[in-house]
């Protein structure tokens, strides 16, 4: 008799349990969705307050938003994803370094014209500065060349320098075409000690004088003609090594036209700055590393072809 109560007791408890527990699960799901509702409804009150707030709450629709980030010129996977949106390239005619750029950052290798490309193959420090060309080519950089110690020796630019290499010169830029402004600059800045005579003033200063030649840079009147209305005095010399160095020690630098060899594959314009140990320093505006090495005369003498020594 005793264990017959002890089922019924224990059944009383589980029975008991149950009704409890279905109890607080209806509760729950009554609960969650009235929440449910007043959340996803256009208002809610506070109503402790007695105070009513309205509120919209709208759901988020990728594919309205993909449409209008892609309608915007961008790519909704690459912004979510962080992934390339174009495709690699694989054009072998385009330098690796530009294609695999150009996947990193989602772009076209279209971006690139042939002309730089054809650039970083003949120049490979160039590189920096042509796969950046997509992302700063239209921008309009400060330029600043007081700290290029032009008081004491003629001064290095680059025509490929970002803040004036992507100017346009004729139908190319200064990067590309822009060898006799640079070059000009360089010896203008020095002799006149005056720096804001820089690259891209001095290529504005060519188109205006009609000293930019579209297709081929600049012609020789640039340096003997365009020198001497900025003031220099600009004289025509022999090629030979008496001559060169007489001038250089004399601190006039030379601007020299010359042909293909070891600066150029056509033409270019580079400047002989000075005499050193016996040997002629030269700042190529295309080239760090000519620009860093000294040259015997004999290196160089059959690739000078128009040489102008300048003074003030």
């Amino acid at each position: 008799m005793k264990k017959y109560r002890r089922v019924l007791m224990v059944i009383a408890v589980v029975a008991a349990s149950t009704i409890i527990i279905s109890g607080i699960t209806a509760a729950a799901i009554s609960f969650g969705s009235k929440a449910n509702a007043k959340f996803n409804s256009d208002s809610y009150s506070d109503e402790a307050g007695g105070a009513e707030y309205t509120e919209e709450f709208t759901t988020f629709n990728q594919a309205e938003y993909t449409e209008e980030v892609n309608a915007g010129g961008n790519d909704f996977n690459c912004i979510i994803n962080n992934v390339p949106s174009e495709p690699f390239s694989e054009d072998e005619t385009i330098p690796y370094d530009i294609r695999e750029f150009a996947y990193k950052n989602g772009l076209s290798t279209d971006l690139w014209p042939q002309e730089l490309i054809d650039m970083l193959n003949k120049y490979p420090q160039t590189e920096e500065f042509i796969l950046n060309y997509p992302l700063l080519k239209d921008e309009k950089f400060d330029i600043d060349i007081s700290d290029c110690n032009y008081e004491t020796e003629v001064p290095l630019f680059l025509q490929w320098d970002k803040r004036w290499g992507y100017e346009p010169y004729g139908d190319d830029m200064i990067a590309n075409a822009g060898c006799g402004p640079t070059c000009l600059s360089m010896v203008a800045v020095y002799l006149l000690q005056d720096p804001s005579l820089d690259p891209r003033t001095m290529a504005e200063f060519s188109e205006d004088y009609g000293y930019c030649s579209p297709g081929f840079g600049s012609y020789w009147s640039l340096i003997y003609e365009g020198g001497e209305i900025l003031g220099l005095d600009v004289q025509s010399v022999y090629n030979d090594e008496h001559t060169i160095i007489s001038n250089l020690e004399a601190g006039n630098p030379i601007i020299c036209l010359v042909g293909p060899g070891d600066f150029t594959y056509g033409g270019h314009f580079i400047v002989l700055t000075d005499y050193v140990d016996g040997k002629i320093k030269i700042n190529d505006p295309n080239s760090i590393e000519n620009s860093q090495k000294l040259w015997d005369y004999d290196e160089i003498k059959n690739q000078l072809e128009e040489l102008y020594a300048c003074s003030v």
